[in-house]
């Protein structure tokens, strides 16, 4: 039987395993990396010359990505995202980061044909006329967000968070978080649609017995953008269990592995079985675990949530401000011996940024078919943060989080209910 001894372990990694993990500085440096590529994916340079693209593989300005049948993932060197679909035709036109928010930054894009979803980076944040994706009906301009873009004869698309600015000859409109756009034509001014612009995501490819796919829409119903953390990188890292004892450890970096699916294979050094993502959109993933290591963790269930580190030059710019963050997923509440008993059924958070600032939440459950509700209050010290709050009479939570991203857009918690529940969620922000 297992000891209801509940643990919080934050660890951060500000580091690299693999150059994708962070931003690359310097004028010299491509501006993108392959995370991963599918099918016969290639580069054209602009006097024609031909190759084919691989993991790890960079990909320079001026030249076209063809996706052909196959599909590919980029990382701009700036925290950009790119996944560009099946029969897409993707070009580089300009691109200079070399660390700085300074005006020099540029990101200037074509795509030819076919359809993309991007999480953008840091260029363009403060310089907005400093990125543009180009196509032959429509430009679009950002505010800070993620978005798609669906190009035939007509564009749609979709923002899961943050505004874009669609414009041709016909005018401009702006697309808010959760809204979709139309454009028939150049001659036609951009317009609002009902319709959800979800591209298909790729395939599981032998993904875990216990893997449960959920990259289509998140936890409120939204589309998800198909972007996934790949590959070995040293990532912050929320975790806890109910194991007898302290959680995993790694002392100053959390090394994990991720499958091209997303999929969590490896934490420390171990493998991990029985895996159950509860998503990963390529800034924050979460979910639960156990690993082939009883005698060091117990053998017991672990939340988690972990992500791209949060740079200290963000965190500096947003000094005082605050920022307010929606639920986009949760793992299943469990008990002492990992049986389910609950789920997390709303959450907001509220980050005052900086040092000792104050931090706060609201959250609501479902236990044993009967409805929880706790207001949790806390504060800050750097990228990591710490909540507790009354759930009713004796009843209380505790919960550890962390800050992830380009410009802290995800949050991320592990919660305890009375030392013996446990779950974990994840946040974006508004």
């Amino acid at each position: 039987m297992k000891r209801a001894n509940f643990k919080l372990n934050r660890e951060a990694g500000i580091f690299a395993i693999v150059a994708a993990a962070l931003p690359v500085v310097g004028y010299a440096a491509s501006p993108a990396r392959v995370d991963f590529a599918v099918g016969n994916v290639t580069a054209v340079g602009p006097g024609g010359q031909q190759r084919t693209l691989a993991k790890g593989v960079q990909v320079e300005e001026g030249e076209t990505v063809n996706t052909n049948d196959g599909r590919v993932q980029l990382r701009f060197t700036d925290g950009a995202y790119v996944s560009l679909q099946p029969k897409s035709e993707f070009r580089i036109d300009q691109y200079r980061f070399d660390g700085k928010q300074d005006g020099s930054e540029k990101g200037f894009f074509s795509l030819l044909k076919g359809g993309l979803r991007t999480v953008t980076g840091l260029v363009g944040r403060n310089n907005k006329k400093n990125y543009q994706v180009n196509t032959t009906v429509a430009t679009i301009g950002i505010r800070g967000t993620e978005y798609t873009i669906q190009y035939g004869q007509s564009i749609t698309g979709t923002v899961g968070n943050g505004e874009i600015q669609v414009c041709n000859g016909a005018g401009c409109l702006n697309v808010t978080s959760g809204e979709s756009y139309y454009v028939e034509g150049q001659g036609v001014k951009p317009v609002l649609s009902n319709k959800k612009a979800d591209l298909p995501a790729p395939p599981p490819q032998n993904p875990p017995a216990a893997f449960e796919q959920q990259n289509q829409t998140n936890i409120l119903g939204q589309p998800s953008l198909g972007l996934a953390l790949i590959g070995p990188l040293a990532l912050d890292f929320v975790s806890a269990n109910l194991c007898d004892g302290y959680c995993p450890s790694t002392g100053s970096a959390s090394p994990m592995v991720f499958d091209t699916q997303g999929t969590l294979t490896t934490f420390n050094t171990q493998a991990v079985t029985s895996v159950q993502m509860g998503g990963n959109d390529g800034i924050i993933a979460w979910g639960t675990f156990e690993t082939t290591t009883p005698s060091t963790f117990g053998g017991n269930m672990i939340h988690f949530v972990t992500g791209l580190p949060v740079q200290s030059a963000d965190l500096s710019s947003l000094g005082g401000t605050t920022g307010t963050y929606s639920l986009i997923g949760a793992t299943p509440v469990t008990n002492s011996t990992d049986q389910i008993v609950g789920s997390l059924k709303s959450a907001t958070l509220s980050v005052t940024f900086g040092a000792s600032n104050p931090v706060s939440a609201a959250m609501t459950w479902t236990i044993n078919g009967s409805p929880l509700s706790a207001t949790l209050s806390g504060s800050n010290s750097g990228s990591s943060f710490f909540l507790s709050g009354n759930c009713g009479g004796n009843c209380s939570v505790q919960a550890d989080g962390a800050l992830f991203g380009p410009g802290a857009r995800r949050a991320g918690m592990v919660y305890g209910i009375n030392s013996s529940m446990i779950g974990a969620a994840a946040f974006a922000k508004q």
